[in-house]
């Protein structure tokens, strides 16, 4: 029988009960989209490592698989994402962030598992932008309630050798995207910060020196622990996360060989509170 636990106030729960290596029914795929409305970011232990093709169908039930343009190593399977290193470090995902926001319509989540864990280290840890959001004074709520933000690879790439090795020329012709600073989730309704410190550049229509103070308040605000869950892993233990409500980072404390594997699921362009009619 299915078990929805939470591991914390803000975030996070654990599936029990469930075995991702077998076809799921249409209960379990409706308990399971629910937790991740509820939580943004679930937990499946003691899971048997997942085949390519038994991931993909895993990431079929809860939306269309996304084919990442950044591949470090190309599987046949391009649905499939597959993160080898033996450190975090210089990577971009020791970042916290929002998978591929400079993407007009960035991916809707992502299932993440395990296969071969460090020695030490290497866990990693998701916040809730959506308890971000919430925490912050009412002026400040209604003032990002109406502002947009440039997101953009550059950033990123500048630190990256590895972007820049696997977009090459690319990166000077990538598209950037402009979003709401504030997303509205299209079935929960709750609002979340769309900013992170991996594609977020600018606020528009702010100066440089307001925009620039605004962001790093809020980049640095959205890293508060009370919002925030940090995951041990073993070797085939899933995380399934809502890339809507959630911003996530690889802790880079380990030096020894990590390799996790990883499905996306294509999203829509965010919405912020102005197209919901929420504000004036």
């Amino acid at each position: 029988m299915m078990e929805i636990r939470k591991v914390t106030g803000a975030i996070g729960a654990e599936v029990g009960g469930v075995d991702l290596s077998r076809p799921l029914s249409d209960g379990e795929i409706s308990a399971i989209t629910n937790a991740l409305h509820d939580h943004y970011v679930v937990f499946f232990r003691e899971q048997r490592p997942l085949s390519e093709e038994e991931h993909m169908r895993v990431g079929r039930y809860f939306g269309t698989l996304d084919i990442s343009e950044i591949q470090p190593k190309p599987s046949s399977n391009r649905e499939v994402l597959w993160m080898e290193a033996t450190s975090a470090k210089g990577r971009g995902a020791e970042y916290w962030h929002r998978d591929r926001t400079y993407l007009e319509a960035p991916p809707l989540g992502s299932i993440l598992q395990c296969m071969v864990k460090p020695d030490v280290g290497g866990d990693t840890c998701w916040t809730s932008s959506v308890a971000a959001y919430e925490a912050l004074s009412e002026p400040i709520q209604a003032l990002v309630d109406r502002l947009s933000a440039l997101h953009s690879i550059r950033p990123l790439a500048a630190r990256s050798q590895d972007v820049r090795d696997t977009l090459g020329d690319k990166i000077h012709s990538f598209p950037t995207a402009v979003h709401p600073l504030v997303e509205v989730h299209p079935v929960s309704g709750r609002k979340a910060l769309n900013v992170n410190a991996n594609w977020t550049t600018e606020i528009m229509g702010l100066s440089q020196e307001e925009g620039r103070m605004l962001l790093d308040f809020l980049l640095e605000h959205v890293k508060r622990p009370e919002f925030a869950v940090r995951f041990h892993w073993n070797v085939g233990d899933v995380a399934f996360w809502d890339n809507r409500t959630v911003q996530h980072c690889a802790i880079a404390d380990f030096n020894t060989r990590r390799v996790m594997k990883r499905v996306a699921l294509v999203g829509h362009p965010p919405k912020g509170p102005e197209s919901q009619g929420m504000a004036a």
